[in-house]
């Protein structure tokens, strides 16, 4: 057995939260993939959240949608206990293959797994795609933080820099090129977390959800610059500012459209970048030169 867990449970910090998941006896649980580099021991002191699994009959609620996805994954529903997210997926059938119930702030969760279609896996992750993100996507809305499309690269003095883009602007091809570079350290190169952190100032999280690229560590950055990425013919910055720069980062963020206080945090959070970073269009060419074309800028 790995260090760090056991089939009974185990705890991640992901973005500087730490998430304790438990499970029922005769579920044996264990984190996979990227999750693995983000276990924890438990120091002490309590948990950010605190989530359990179980075998059972997972139910579509009487209760009213609040979001749906519309790709037939997962749907909230708002029932008289809480949040309570509905997965299921064309290839298992009709009935839900499992269900999430948690507390209003998200800090408490119950995860019910029906077992058929885990009946040939050993240990599960009962946080698997999708409900790990988008667990952390509301949680992180409570006041704790926004999740972005971008890339994340640490410089040699600790400054942070976040690469932000939709799919196919470049965050991975730059993260290659960064990870080349001498005493650069790549956190992410597809999602990041932005925290405020004691000190008054922005933090930069890598976390487990990774892109072509693979690259997922749990380190931590002070948030120095923003860039917003795009393909050109050389390698050029364009300064944006104010509005037009939050409008960016949210056109790139992970918000609960369906939680108004959710959504104000997260504007006001991205305000906070936009006012306390510098900001640019960083148009390149895939190439190398861009990591010293930055270095430089």
């Amino acid at each position: 057995m790995s260090a760090g867990f056991s089939l009974s449970g185990f705890s991640l910090a992901i973005a500087g939260l730490r998430l304790d998941v438990t499970a029922d006896d005769d579920l044996p649980i264990a984190p996979e993939g990227s999750a693995r580099k983000f276990v924890v021991e438990p120091d002490g002191s309590p948990p950010t959240a605190r989530l359990h699994a179980r075998w059972g009959d997972p139910r579509v609620p009487d209760a009213p949608v609040g979001f749906d996805s519309g790709k037939g994954l997962w749907r909230l529903y708002h029932t008289a206990n809480g949040p309570e997210i509905v997965f299921t997926s064309p290839m298992l059938g009709e009935a839900p293959y499992q269900t999430a119930s948690f507390s209003d702030d998200f800090r408490r969760g119950l995860v019910t797994l029906r077992r058929a279609p885990f009946a040939d896996r050993g240990a599960i992750y009962p946080l698997h795609y999708p409900l790990d993100e988008v667990f952390m996507v509301h949680l992180l809305a409570r006041g704790l933080g926004v999740e972005l499309h971008g890339a994340a690269v640490v410089l040699p003095d600790g400054r942070g820099w976040l690469f932000v883009g939709e799919s196919g602007a470049g965050k991975t091809t730059l993260a290659r090129l960064w990870r080349v570079a001498p005493g650069m350290t790549v956190l992410s190169d597809e999602r990041v977390v932005v925290r405020a952190d004691d000190e008054g100032g922005l933090s930069l999280y890598g976390t487990p959800w990774h892109g072509d690229g693979h690259i997922a560590e749990p380190g931590r950055a002070r948030l120095d610059r923003v860039f917003f990425l795009r393909h050109g013919e050389r390698n050029a910055l364009t300064p944006v500012e104010g509005g037009a720069a939050v409008a960016r980062l949210f056109a790139c963020g992970f918000t609960p459209f369906h939680d108004a206080a959710g959504l104000d945090f997260s504007l006001e959070l991205l305000g906070r970048v936009v006012r306390a970073c510098r900001c640019a269009e960083l148009s390149f060419v895939p190439r190398a030169d861009v990591v010293p074309f930055l270095l430089g800028s």
